[in-house]
């Protein structure tokens, strides 16, 4: 089994592979990253294991995943089954990378537009097995916040779907300003991708995935764990490069 393990800024999210099969998946605080080992270790036979990230994850996990017979610490340097075509491929995210492998290897090498709507909205075109580039804008809730925070009197607001085409109140309009905008630049890009690549797949993952999957009239696939999905075959492409002696595949740190 293979243990996956995404940090990001404030959250590590994790998942137990058992080839390509999620057995255990969850998510915890960053600074409480430790009780991934309580909620892993003597309960599954995991013998391999990807990090995206290992700065400030505590020495009890570090250490955890330092024992696998195979351990990977991501960057631009681990080999991966598609190619890297950023100007700088140092620059690129991981979870970036780990969502165009996983688009790349669950759609049989297709074509595809990878749209990750998290914190940031990403948008990465994967052609002929190669990672092109994308966009990056602001999420759902960094635009409400950042109208508050960059303003003297519009409210914090929660992140809602527009029940009416025009705003009838602040809180509405300022709803249907992040919301619409935000699905219509997403709905922009994917005809302009279409235009250009043809038919091409369009595969939506993070938070607020479903909410744009039942406004949008493309066709779309949604794909939740397609981050944990690519990072599992990053490890698994890298099966072959079992050591040596040491007990990592590739460990940066």
């Amino acid at each position: 089994m293979r243990l996956i393990v995404d940090v990001g800024n404030t959250r590590a999210k994790y998942a137990v592979f058992d080839e390509d099969k999620i057995v255990c998946q969850g998510v915890v605080l960053r600074r409480y990253s430790s009780r991934i080992v309580r909620l892993v270790k003597g309960k599954y036979s995991v013998n391999s294991a990807i990090v995206t990230n290992t700065s400030d994850i505590g020495a009890e996990l570090m250490n955890f995943l330092k024992s696998m017979p195979v351990f990977i610490h991501l960057d631009h340097n681990t080999p991966v089954p598609i190619q890297n075509c950023y100007a700088n491929p140092g620059e690129l995210g991981k979870d970036r990378l780990a969502a165009a492998v996983g688009a790349y290897t669950g759609f049989s090498g297709k074509n595809a537009l990878i749209i990750d709507m998290g914190t940031c909205i990403t948008m990465n075109l994967l052609a002929d097995g190669k990672f092109l580039g994308g966009n990056i804008s602001p999420g759902l809730n960094m635009r409400l916040k950042a109208m508050h925070h960059f303003t003297a009197k519009l409210p914090s607001v929660p992140l809602g779907l527009p029940l009416e085409d025009i705003g009838t109140s602040t809180i509405h309009a300022m709803q249907n300003g992040a919301v619409k905008g935000a699905f219509r630049e997403i709905e922009t890009f994917i005809g302009e991708v279409h235009h250009k690549y043809g038919a091409i797949n369009v595969i939506l993952t993070g938070g607020d995935a479903v909410l744009f999957a039942n406004y949008t009239k493309n066709k779309i696939f949604v794909s939740p764990y397609l981050v944990l999905e690519g990072l599992n075959e990053i490890l698994k492409y890298n099966d072959h490069t079992i050591s040596d002696g040491s007990n990592s595949a590739n460990s940066s740190e």
